[in-house]
């Protein structure tokens, strides 16, 4: 009984000691892009008009997604142009087949303390080319009036009030190319991360009307035509309404699975974090505890562990409750 008794103390010691190190591997895949990228946002004629107001320019479409990733309270829009006359296909849940030459732009933003402006921080840039997903990232100017590459990473002071009236310190860091890898990486290529079938296939506002997203951009020409009921659903984890543990693994599919799953940056883990990876082998029950303290500790450990320096309260208090609820 000693000796069980001993080894059960070193489980609990070890398991937590071999989950923390293996999540904090330094390898990252050598993997250059195979486009020049231009120097300033502005000359890929993204937005027209004034660029901070942020209105997409002819040709240029808006992407919303179900759930969305965790970025030290920033707002994001996402914006994909193809090719002229290229289209999107379907091809299961996942990520969809792009078309050589598409172009994907995310761009990082706060509303200021007015409210009547925005605070742009950056933009980053996805094109496929080569066979390849090229990235890049744009830190904007403190004009607003454009975006110019970066490749080391930056830093930027965010003052910013939430709509609870909460008044926000936030040292914003802009990834250099290299931590971009760490999470975009599968295997040995460059993957988007958001844009998967299953969380584009959802109701969005389009032209003063409510409609599935996926159907709209069949009708706009830039997806082939699908059957639209073969595909899944990413529910919201912001949908008070749904249960708790559809809400959690929603959240953790865009802020975890895309590194806790096999390809992925913490692919050696023992947990799989994908939205349709059962609760029995995902790994989420023996490592809940470390889930838990990695949320909501700021540090070398934090997770997720890039794209954060402030701890997600909602989101930690969602998985909170989510672990609570497990069978002990």
């Amino acid at each position: 009984m000693q000796v069980k008794k001993y080894f059960i103390i070193v489980a609990i010691l070890v398991v937590p000691l071999i989950y923390v190190l293996s999540c904090n591997t330094t390898g990252n895949p050598q993997i250059g892009n195979q486009v020049a990228f231009k120097k300033q946002l502005s000359s890929y004629h993204l937005f027209k008009g004034e660029m901070s107001a942020l209105h997409p320019a002819a040709g240029v479409e808006l992407l919303e997604l179900s759930s969305t990733l965790f970025t030290d309270y920033a707002d994001k829009q996402r914006l994909i142009r193809l090719p002229v006359g290229q289209k999107m296909k379907l091809k299961g849940n996942g990520l969809p087949d792009f078309p050589e030459g598409t172009l994907i732009a995310k761009t990082f933003y706060y509303p200021s303390e007015n409210r009547k402006q925005l605070q742009i921080v950056e933009t980053r840039l996805l094109i496929f080319a080569g066979s390849t997903w090229n990235v890049a990232t744009y830190q904007w100017n403190d004009d607003q009036t454009d975006a110019l590459l970066i490749e080391e990473g930056a830093t930027v002071p965010v003052d910013v009030e939430d709509l609870n009236g909460e008044h926000r310190q936030i040292a914003y860091h802009i990834p250099g190319n290299k931590e971009c890898v760490s999470c975009h990486h599968s295997g040995n290529a460059i993957l988007p991360i958001g844009p998967k079938v299953r969380n584009l296939n959802r109701l969005v506002q389009r032209e003063g009307k409510q409609l599935n997203q996926l159907a709209y951009l069949i009708n706009k020409g830039l997806v082939e035509p699908s059957r639209l009921d073969s595909f899944q659903h990413m529910p919201s984890y912001k949908d008070n309404n749904l249960p708790v543990e559809q809400r959690a693994r929603a959240y953790m599919d865009i802020n975890c699975a895309h590194c806790h799953q096999s390809g992925g940056y913490a692919g050696q883990t023992t947990l799989n974090l994908d939205y349709h990876t059962n609760l029995k082998h995902s790994g989420i029950e023996l490592n809940k505890n470390n889930i838990l303290i990695r949320m909501n500790e700021m540090g070398e450990y934090h997770m997720p562990k890039l794209g954060t320096t402030v701890v997600d309260k909602e989101g930690l208090a969602l998985i909170e409750a989510y672990i609570k609820n497990l069978k002990n």
